[in-house]
């Protein structure tokens, strides 16, 4: 779970660390690429825009235009001393607007953006900065410092830019968006959280120079990457299970080399636990029987070829030295004692562990699998050949009493009878 959730903040973490980084190096280019740079985050947005509108992530959208709206406006109206009313007026309302966009595209679901709630919120989003934007250009924002509430004027610390209004606003906004990450754990919102961040960096330390383009690039770039990696995982990782699905093992059966062993591996019974428990149970059972499978120790990665079957690829291995392997994963689930969900089972792995460990009265069942493998040879030479043999010692398994594991080409030798004691007839 901890490698999960660092896996999914890890590019956005990046990206910020490398727009810190480069912060110092900016400031010293020259005004040519400067400008080049300030002008960065608008095709940045629109690439981000049109990836979120074409894999149907609303949430994508919108927080690629409350950046860009937030950015249109400090480029225009904030190149100037924050001294000046019209400026610190503006700085102090992006700096409310900003967080407040993003709480709330934290916690919406995905309903589209061409639907009557699409437009809406993205209504809200131009309303917003529009209407700031309005009042700005008229020249008269300024006439509302006096009317601004004492939070809005007193810094939070001294040598930071945000406000106590502002820094509240963005303690209020961290809420949600950590809570959304933490419940749906998806890339899109870790781009946001990044997003958040990135927008508490920048008008932290709103005097530095370049900080507004660097961090609004950063957080464009890494809600770019969450629409490609939010599609790789619909694409390449099984919905159910977690582990590699089928299109991931056609590309890994094209990269392997001259020496592999595959294994064909099928639930026994399945049919028979969705009869009886239930379709929930038998999605229990895969999940688990998953979870083992994709802890296959030789090297071995595991995938779900479709239904209950799965396959494991071991490169580089014959079948004589993957099978100690396997049929070290064959033993370990079916001497794993599953208990069948309750239905008042928290869905936590973490508390429903802490409930068995309470001795609930849940019914406790064994699952085991029959297994076939087969290496490449000279008369296999391309993997869906290798696959149909190992399916067809798969089967020769079940025939065989399931639960076990038939080679193709290697055939263990019978462990020798151990010779009688006297005590053993004793």
């Amino acid at each position: 779970m901890l490698l999960r959730t660092a896996g999914l903040v890890l590019p956005s973490l990046i990206l910020l660390c490398g727009a810190g980084f480069l912060l110092p190096i900016t400031a010293q280019l020259s005004a040519e690429y400067q400008q080049i740079l300030t002008l960065l985050p608008y095709p940045l947005a629109l690439l981000v825009a049109l990836l979120g509108y074409g894999f149907n992530r609303s949430r994508i959208v919108l927080a690629a235009l409350n950046l860009t709206g937030a950015y249109w406006l400090i480029q225009n109206g904030l190149q100037t001393s924050l001294n000046q009313p019209d400026a610190f007026v503006l700085f102090s309302m992006i700096s409310l607007l900003l967080p407040f966009h993003l709480a709330f595209i934290a916690l919406y679901k995905e309903r589209g953006l061409l639907t009557p709630v699409g437009l809406i919120r993205i209504s809200i989003i131009l309303f917003s900065y529009g209407a700031l934007y309005t009042i700005w250009n008229q020249g008269t924002l300024g006439l509302y410092l006096t009317d601004l509430p004492m939070m809005m004027l007193e810094m939070l610390l001294h040598e930071f830019y945000l406000s106590e209004a502002a820094a509240l606003a963005f303690f209020l906004g961290f809420l949600p968006v950590i809570l959304s990450f933490i419940l749906r754990k998806t890339y899109t919102d870790a781009a946001l959280l990044a997003a958040l961040i990135s927008a508490f960096i920048m008008l932290s330390w709103f005097n530095r120079p370049m900080i507004s383009a660097l961090f609004v690039s950063a957080s464009l770039i890494a809600l770019g990457i969450s629409v490609v990696q939010n599609s790789y995982r619909m694409a390449f990782i099984d919905e159910l299970t977690g582990i590699p699905a089928r299109r991931a093992l056609q590309d890994k059966l094209s990269t392997l080399g001259k020496r592999y062993t595959l294994a064909m591996c099928d639930i026994d019974h399945f049919k028979k636990f969705n009869d009886t428990y239930g379709h929930d149970v038998g999605d229990q059972v895969l999940k688990m029987v998953a979870a083992k499978l994709n802890q296959v120790n030789g090297s071995g990665k595991a995938y779900r070829y479709g239904g209950e079957e799965f396959t494991l690829v071991f490169t580089g291995k014959s079948e004589e030295e993957a099978l100690p392997y396997i049929e070290q994963l064959r033993e370990t689930i079916a001497n794993y004692p599953m208990h069948i969900r309750n239905p008042n089972r928290p869905d936590d792995n973490d508390q429903g562990q802490k409930m068995r460990a309470k001795n609930d009265q849940s019914e406790v069942v064994s699952v085991t699998i029959s297994i076939g493998l087969c290496e490449k040879t000279a008369e296999l030479t391309d993997p869906q050949s290798v696959i149909k043999k190992a399916d067809e010692a798969l089967y020769a398994s079940k025939k065989g009493g399931r639960n076990c594991s038939t080679a193709v080409h290697f055939k263990p030798k019978p462990k020798p009878k151990r010779r009688g004691q006297r005590h053993d007839y004793a």
